[in-house]
């Protein structure tokens, strides 16, 4: 006969105890750095009409959950976290702050190839502002993320950063075609998974001038102090090129002023979102090189108004953390911790004391108490085994003969100690042996 148990999905997961602990734990930390940094929460549908959704991705759209609802209607699940955003702000822009900061922690799906640390359902942490074109907003959300990570206790982390400006610069200066320079940046966004050579073989053969633009795309550039003479002249006769270097050389100097470092120039990195218009940039844990970026992001001045249908300009810059990798990261470097505990429990030795097991339940829990309550007069060793598994430090136990004299006895389940207190000072002496 077939096994009718039903399967989990490839591509998704479940979260135990343990995992979900550790991710809300990790989830409060980074929501407490957002607001440090004056972002607002804000929260968009799992669902949204695919119009919305589609023509923003470039040729990853096609890994988007794309679908007819019972209505008929053509709906996608968001892909990412941000187009649902600018969908968001374009419909009650008249009654937020201008400029709007925001964030949001929620989960996306895509349909990808699973492996390490990618996966088709999982959860993005976003900050976001609106609003305006000062480059200190660019290096405010990365100083927000990359505070938000370092949180966690990853240690080092190493910042990516380049201009989508210089990339269009020196693709006109190298004569790619407009239309070849969406297949371009595709190409230079997988050189870290791929032979260089071959990327450059493969540009070649659809007509783009790889050596030549290689040549650029090569050079030392590790900081803003060499940024501009690296290019020369180049910068006076390309208006994208040199816009690109001037604001990538005024966010580094930006990020330096907030105390944000290890921030590397990559002239390669292009990250494949088509509505990029200006900054770029991805975070590594430095100890991690291998597990590819945990954050990323940049400015997209554009992708509000194309939405609008033109009818409203409004500048935009965001990051992201893919907190799924991050977690995949802490778990190789041993920083996460699955230590789940609960507090207390009152055992249950007898049936009919049901009524003051629940009375001294409720004492504890209205004294902030974390208190689990034995529903059964189980044999005490099935009781042990569910305090054991629950990971409980203190056992409450009552019979009739503590009843009699007035007293409750208070076990810790990790030492063994074992010892009685009055029934009346119950709680303070729980929280005292819970320090």
């Amino acid at each position: 006969m077939a096994d009718k148990t039903p399967q989990l999905l490839k591509g998704f997961r479940d979260f135990g105890p343990q995992q979900q602990t550790a991710r809300f734990d990790m989830f409060a930390k980074i929501r407490a750095a957002f607001e440090r940094y004056g972002f607002a929460p804000v929260d968009t549908p799992a669902i949204e009409y695919a119009s919305t959704l589609t023509g923003k991705y470039g040729a990853d759209e096609k890994l988007m959950y794309r679908f007819r609802d019972q209505g008929d209607r053509d709906v996608a699940l968001r892909y990412d976290l941000t187009v649902p955003f600018a969908r968001y702000y374009l419909a009650n822009r008249n009654d937020l702050p201008k400029p709007f900061k925001r964030y949001q922690i929620a989960p996306v799906w895509r349909a990808d190839n699973p492996q390490k640390g990618r996966y088709r359902e999982f959860w993005q942490c976003d900050v976001d502002t609106v609003g305006t074109d000062a480059l200190t907003a660019d290096a405010d959300c990365i100083a927000a993320v990359a505070a938000a990570i370092k949180e966690l206790g990853v240690g080092d982390i190493t910042i990516r950063i380049n201009n989508r400006k210089i990339l269009d610069g020196l693709f006109s200066i190298v004569r790619v075609l407009p239309a070849q320079a969406a297949p371009a940046m595709r190409l230079i966004d997988k050189l870290d998974k791929g032979d260089a050579k071959k990327t450059e073989s493969e540009m070649e053969t659809l007509g783009i001038p790889a050596k030549q633009l290689f040549k650029y795309l090569n050079m030392p550039v590790k900081d803003a102090k060499n940024l501009q003479s690296a290019f020369g002249k180049l910068v006076l006769e390309n208006k994208a090129l040199a816009d690109g270097v001037g604001e990538l050389a005024t966010v580094l100097k930006l990020l330096e002023k907030l105390g944000v470092p290890n921030a590397v120039i990559d002239l390669k990195l292009v990250r494949g979102l088509d509505y990029y218009t200006g900054m770029i940039c991805e975070i590594l844990l430095t100890k991690l090189p291998a597990l590819g970026s945990v954050g990323g992001g940049g400015r997209y001045d554009n992708l509000i108004g194309a939405m609008s249908g033109g009818k409203t300009n409004v500048p935009a810059v965001g990051m992201s953390i893919g907190i799924d990798r991050l977690i995949a990261g802490l778990e190789d470097l041993k920083v996460i911790k699955y230590d789940l505990r609960f507090e207390a429990i009152v055992f249950n030795l007898d049936a009919s004391l049901s009524g003051v097991y629940s009375d001294i339940a409720r004492e504890l829990r209205a004294s902030g108490i974390g208190c689990d309550l034995y529903y059964q007069a189980d044999p005490m060793d099935k009781q042990f085994k569910y305090a054991e598994k629950k990971n409980i430090i203190l056992g409450i136990f009552v019979g009739e003969d503590e009843i009699k004299k007035g007293t409750v006895t208070l076990k810790n389940l990790k030492t063994r100690a074992q010892w009685t207190v009055k029934a009346e000072k119950l709680a303070g002496e729980v929280e005292k042996a819970l320090k």
